[in-house]
């Protein structure tokens, strides 16, 4: 909206003081003006950007960043239900599941081309997490002390420490390759230290 508007002033004035101003034809002003507009609303219009690299310019950006969108805003209703949790075992559990959302998220952000492959973390994993946590806080702002909300508190506990094994497998699973080159460097590193005298 910013770009339209900047783009469209912008071409007024010009229209204004190359009409008036300067005198020059009508229609010829008018043209010009209209290619200034088109020219400005291009190169000022906000670009959506995954790792550095314009979504446009990467094979399926767009459906790459919906995916990304989706997984940003659970991590946020993590973050905003993890904030009013009362109980303080379940709030650490909580932050516990929002850093590796976020590491994870971050993760992507940086590895664009691993977005599809981290889709049943986004999908499910992250989404039941995010619907689990609002359901929570819903029922402790209700203020029910009753035997069944108490079972449903204890049940909550032990679904986020099942939800958090999940999110760190599946971080894992993500950072499969990055681990193997970590392990093949590490083996290359040993070996030539061997090689050269500086281990035994």
């Amino acid at each position: 909206m910013k770009s339209m508007v900047f783009s469209l002033g912008t071409a007024a004035l010009f229209f204004a003081v190359s009409c008036w101003g300067a005198g020059w034809n009508f229609a010829v002003s008018g043209i010009l003006s209209l290619l200034l507009y088109g020219a400005l609303l291009l190169l000022t219009k906000p670009r959506k950007k995954i790792g550095g690299v314009d979504v446009e310019l990467i094979s399926g950006g767009e459906e790459l960043e919906k995916k990304l969108q989706e997984a940003r805003e659970d991590f946020a209703s993590i973050g905003q239900s993890m904030a009013a949790i009362e109980d303080l075992e379940l709030k650490r559990e909580s932050q516990r599941l929002h850093k590796t959302a976020g590491n994870l998220i971050h993760f992507l952000e940086k590895n664009p081309e691993k977005i599809m492959s981290a889709r049943r973390f986004i999908d499910y994993y992250q989404d039941t997490a995010s619907k689990l946590l609002k359901k929570y806080v819903e029922l402790q702002d209700t203020g029910l002390k009753t035997e069944d909300v108490t079972r449903l508190k204890v049940r909550t506990k032990q679904a986020l420490l099942t939800l958090n094994r999940a999110f760190e497998g599946q971080f894992e699973k993500l950072m499969e390759n990055e681990l193997m080159d970590m392990d093949a460097d590490i083996r290359l590193l040993k070996q030539t230290m061997k090689m050269e005298g500086y281990e035994e």
